[in-house]
């Protein structure tokens, strides 16, 4: 059972505006994350308890619950490795990946998902090793190396293929998709958009469909066609609801509030903007919530709300400082010099 974020985003494609962040299914989270560690086991952890805790575990990840679907996946793997299910602690540990790439802790993913990597070689699971290329394509996206990813996401790809693994190539398909969109090569991602979404629609699972056509929408709204960006976030928020994904609700929100600035309705995206830190920072997800206080700014200061755009600016700037998330404190910074150079 694989438990596909990606980051989708998830796999998440992060779209950077200037003073603007719209989120895609790879929205980087960075929260001082929990390592993996090894719970004491005891004679009654089994199996089934395992399976019980994973399913749990993929339910708090769904929801936008990361920090408590870590510590799940971790007993996960505590009882998996001392059962010596191999194949089982590989899946455990892509999971703990995902969670890692969703967090923005890259570096945690990147030795979790190695891990994975070896022990699909050693029991030869090709279903396995691609859905951990394909995440290793997402932390590489994550460091910025965009055509790491794309060999793996290509990889990852032809091995779906070569098993016959619908979800995988799916997977595979929107990774690739979105390493285009942030190289800028938008016709090139919608293509391979348009072929993941039909796979996953087939497969029928819903939450990597919403993924898919959030991101697609992401693509309308890079190219300046905000009604048609709208009108996929509006498909991707209604999936998003319908499984409770709260923290995917969220953003969607971001995305939709943006939109609605590019259309001239600042009013609108502020109201967006607001639910949605209601929503993140319901779930804790305290980058994304920075992420927003820096949007709401951008519109406040195109408004002319001086006061009000440099209280959301430093309340950026203090999440940023306060979880490590150097990119936002250097929006942050720059945006709190521009407003003190234009009231001095």
């Amino acid at each position: 059972m694989y438990c596909r974020y990606q980051f989708q985003f998830i796999a998440i494609t992060l779209f950077l505006l200037p003073a603007l962040t719209i989120f895609g299914v790879s929205d980087s989270l960075v929260f001082a994350a929990t390592p993996v560690d090894v719970s004491p086991v005891t004679p009654r952890n089994t199996k089934t308890e395992a399976d019980q805790l994973l399913q749990k575990g993929t339910d708090q990840y769904r929801k936008g619950e990361f920090q408590n679907a870590l510590e799940t996946y971790q007993q996960v793997l505590a009882i998996r490795r001392q059962l010596g299910d191999k194949k089982g602690v590989a899946e455990t540990l892509n999971n703990i990946g995902e969670v890692y790439t969703d967090m923005g802790a890259y570096e945690k993913a990147m030795v979790v998902l190695q891990e994975a990597l070896t022990i699909n070689r050693e029991t030869g699971d090709r279903r396995s090793h691609s859905h951990t290329l394909n995440l290793l394509g997402l932390v590489n996206r994550g460091f910025d190396k965009l055509a790491q990813a794309m060999q793996l996401h290509q990889q990852a790809l032809q091995i779906a293929k070569t098993e016959g693994d619908r979800a995988g190539i799916g997977e595979s398909l929107h990774n690739i998709a979105a390493v285009y969109a942030e190289q800028g090569q938008y016709a090139k991602a919608l293509e391979f958009y348009q072929e993941a979404r039909k796979i996953r629609n087939e497969v029928g699972d819903r939450r990597d469909l919403g993924r898919t056509l959030n991101n697609m929408g992401g693509v309308y709204y890079n190219l300046g066609e905000y009604p048609r960006a709208l009108e996929f976030y509006q498909q991707a928020l209604a999936i998003r609801r319908e499984i409770g994904d709260r923290a995917g609700v969220g953003r969607l929100l971001n995305n939709m509030g943006l939109t609605y600035r590019k259309l001239g309705k600042n009013s609108q995206a502020l109201i967006y903007f607001q639910q949605a830190i209601v929503m993140l920072e319901a779930i804790g997800d305290r980058i994304s919530v920075g992420r927003l206080l820096n949007n709401m700014g951008a519109i406040y200061e195109s408004l002319s709300q001086i006061p009000k755009a440099l209280e959301s600016y430093q309340q950026a700037l203090e999440i940023a400082q306060q979880i490590g998330d150097k990119a936002g404190e250097t929006q942050a910074l720059e945006s709190i010099k521009r407003l003190n150079g234009k009231n001095p």
